[in-house]
């Protein structure tokens, strides 16, 4: 899926290193003024970059032709055929019904790279004699842009007749196909619903859309030797096999890999001696934080957070068992409405609904604090319930009509697009929905700056770290605009889009939204609370900051080209990506420094009391540090170069830097997020955090075990049979079905199982706040936290 490897290693470090001591410079390198400059070129270099590639991609994109038979006068399918095609696809959950081009779900084949083997075979079979020339007539592009038609072989359009035949049965819930023995038991191993389509006619679209899908894998761009989506996938039936071109630009990236970790250990060896030591107030600066009623609204968001993430897990285990035992022990009318589509489109959209709720409910809690305000503003209180409520809509409605649509509730294509499934991974729900959310991303933004604008508008900044602050307060302001104005980016292409064009905006969201937006966001918000804990000079806060938002980006921008390598985009875009994504993993090399930095904030807490408050915080950034260094930076970069992605892409290692970074980075943030809200509405309580700190203490032993012992090394075999068989067997019942991929599935149990009992631990500490807040029961054993 997606990669999510940022990490604002160098900004965290140094922020925590320039305490409150006015001995500690760093103008000379981490200067405010110096920082904005550097924040500006980013930004114009990077989305420069994006602006020109962003034409190629629209210029060079796989034409969507009608596809006329030699010496016949009736076309094979048209272009709107195909374009149908792709929306019925996408109304049965599109990606998260396998995968198109690599990316989607893993249970199921990658449908353009089954197709492709499935039609080499049979055309070679048909063509007889004549078989020789199979390469070289599947290869050419005949191509007519005027006319927008593509001649193919009578032989060829036979093998394209006879396997729609199969796709039809497959998903009409045919109950035999020439083309398998057990078709009932491949759409099980598969977890393709029993009947999918209940129309014949749109499943023969549908498979003219997957039929585009695999005529892009292997016809050849105009006047060059490589396919539209790069010779991906390997196939040696049809001449498909890893570029030069793949191969030169997975060396400059490792290259670049090394020359960027020597650069920025130099660049930390060079300027050690600016940074001075941690020191923490002999008092907590909080002791007498006002909790405006806005702030304390935001409780009820942090719940949701725990409650989503608790539903993931749930969701999480549900999938696992449908993959191992299919509907085993579940009756069939449950599996067939939430079916392992919905489970997993489900899994997908709570982790980014939880990861969005508690960066937002962070901004709101902090905002009035940020704004100098012991009273809210007008209708501050009553928006943010507003918005709550419309949050909770959102959820439900969406998720609601996501099961509408894979069970073929809707009566209109358009109406399953606008309130069903999108069929875009992560960014699944309806068309309504997201502009809905998008909504709700502009009021908030207004309640943010209705908030704080005192700080940016009212400051006097002679005052003493008055400069600091207002530069930190103008960074939670801009990250905030981007934050709403990014999402937006969700908009630019509708269900009748090339499925190339719509990649290229998806990756708007699921990498600059959530990897690089939130990343600033997340990393001012930490500086902002250490300044208010009174560890952090306010300028050296805002100035590292500043730089460390222009390392992450300067690779973040253009490297979210490293998703895109063979979905139908030009050579630029590839190499684009390769360059810059691996700049991406060059912070995380260092990510021992920062858990270092944690541990000694951590361990403080033995002669700070009043330290032991934030104590399960620190430790989720502790753990926050390890997956950003593990699941990725290690498991992120294994997948990241092209010549490595053109085997791996949608297969299980995929699954493993997911885990590993989605969960460990921005589910563990999430939870550190909402703790913080937690714990700064309700400083005067005494909290027991004993089964909190067991809990998220397992919770990471946990998905440790499920990624090393079980998923990882899935992934590794899957890699080795992508390399031997060609990439579709890797996908297929051969590897699916395969007795070693099953007992190592089986081989997560114990992960999961402490995982799951894990998460029940955090969720009885939060249930045990609830009760307290709401019914006033004490915790027990609560006083003995901070009076021993």
């Amino acid at each position: 899926i997606v990669s999510l490897e940022r990490a604002a290693m160098v900004g965290r470090i140094s922020i925590l290193k320039n305490a409150s001591s006015g001995s500690i410079r760093v103008e000379s390198y981490y200067s405010i003024t110096r920082g904005w400059i550097a924040v500006a070129c980013v930004f114009v270099f990077g989305f420069a970059i994006m602006g020109f590639t962003g034409m190629q991609v629209y210029q060079q994109a796989p034409p969507i032709p009608t596809f006329k038979i030699e010496g016949e006068h009736e076309p094979l399918c048209t272009k709107d055929d195909i374009i149908e095609g792709q929306q019925i696809w996408q109304s049965i959950g599109g990606q998260q019904v396998g995968s198109i081009w690599g990316h989607g779900a893993y249970q199921a084949p990658d449908w353009s790279a089954d197709w492709l083997h499935r039609e080499a075979e049979m055309t070679i079979e048909f063509m007889g004699n004549d078989s020789q020339n199979y390469i070289y007539e599947v290869r050419r592009n005949t191509y007519d842009a005027d006319k927008e038609e593509f001649t193919i072989t009578p032989a060829r359009a036979k093998a394209v007749r006879r396997l729609s035949k199969y796709y039809i049965a497959l998903f009409t819930g045919e109950d035999s196909s020439p083309e398998v023995d057990d078709i009932n038991a491949l759409r099980k191993l598969y977890q393709v619903k029993d009947v999918s389509l209940y129309d014949k006619e749109k499943a023969q679209k549908m498979a003219h859309f997957i039929f585009w899908a695999a005529w892009a894998c292997v016809t050849e761009r105009p006047g060059q030797s490589i396919t539209y989506t790069n010779s991906w996938p390997q196939e040696r039936l049809v001449g498909n096999h890893m570029s030069g071109e793949v191969l030169i630009w997975t060396l400059v990236s490792v290259g670049m890999l090394v020359g960027g970790i020597g650069w920025l250990t130099w660049q930390k060896a060079m300027h050690h001696s600016e940074l001075g030591q941690l020191q923490a107030p002999e008092e907590d600066p909080l002791k007498d934080f006002v909790v405006t009623p806005s702030m304390a609204s935001m409780v009820k968001w942090a719940y949701l957070v725990f409650f989503l993430s608790g539903f993931q897990i749930v969701l999480g285990v549900y999938i696992v068992h449908l993959t191992i035992d299919g509907n085993k022990g579940i009756p069939n009318w449950f599996t067939q409405h939430i079916t392992y589509t919905v489970a997993r489109t489900w899994h997908t959209q709570t982790a980014i609904f939880a990861i969005a709720v508690s960066f937002l409910s962070a901004g709101l809690f902090l905002a009035p604090a940020v704004g100098g305000r012991t009273r809210d503003p007008p209708l501050q209180k009553l928006l943010c319930d507003v918005l709550f409520l419309c949050l909770l809509i959102i959820v439900a409605g969406s998720m609601a009509g996501q099961v509408a649509a894979i069970t073929q509730s809707f009566e209109s294509l358009l109406m399953s697009q606008w309130f069903g499934h999108q069929g875009y991974e992560y960014v699944e729900l309806g068309r309504f929905w997201q502009c809905f959310l998008l909504a709700g991303l502009f009021i908030w933004l207004g309640l943010m700056v209705n908030a704080i604008w005192p700080a940016l508008l009212k400051a006097d900044l002679s005052a003493t770290n008055a400069r600091g602050r207002w530069h930190l307060t103008a960074i939670i302001a801009l990250a905030g605009a981007a934050i709403t104005f990014f999402y937006s980016a969700g908009l630019m292409y509708n269900a009748k889009t090339n499925l190339t064009i719509m990649d290229y905006w998806r990756f708007w969201i699921v990498h600059m939204w959530v990897e690089g937006i939130f990343e600033v966001f997340i990393t001012v918000i930490v500086a902002q609370v250490f300044v208010m804990l009174g560890l952090l000079n306010p300028e050296a806060a805002a100035g590292v900051t500043l730089f460390t938002t222009g390392v992450f980006l300067f690779g973040g921008i253009p490297g979210m080209y490293h998703h895109n390598y063979f979905a139908g985009t030009p050579t630029i875009v590839l190499a684009t990506g390769a360059c810059f994504s691996c700049l991406e993993v060059v912070p995380l090399a260092l990510m021992g420094f920062e858990a270092a930095e944690y541990m000694t904030l951590h361990k403080m807490a033995g002669t700070h009391r009043w330290l032991c408050k934030y104590k399960p915080i620190v430790n989720c950034f502790i753990y926050v540090a390890f997956w950003n260094l593990v699941g990725a930076g290690f498991l992120g970069f294994i997948i990241n170069p092209p010549a490595a992605q053109y085997f791996m892409i949608g297969s299980y290692l995929t699954v493993a830097h997911s885990h590993g970074a989605l969960w460990g980075v921005y589910g563990v943030l999430a939870m550190a997020l909402s703790l913080l809200v937690l714990r700064l509405s309700d400083l005067k309580m005494k909290w027991d955090t004993t089964w909190l700190d067991r809990g998220l203490k397992f919770m990471n032993i946990g998905m440790f075990l499920q990624i090393f012992v079980s998923i990882f090394p899935i992934g590794i075999y899957q890699f080795v049979l992508a390399v031997q068989n060609d990439y579709w067997y890797a996908r297929s019942h051969n590897f699916h079905g395969d007795s070693t991929v099953q007992a190592l599935k089986w081989a997560r149990a114990l992960g999961d199982s402490i995982f799951s009992c894990a998460m029940l631990m955090v969720l009885w500490f939060v249930w045990g706040q609830f009760c307290r807040r709401n019914f006033k029961r004490t915790d027990p054993g609560a006083a003995s936290l901070l009076e021993e």
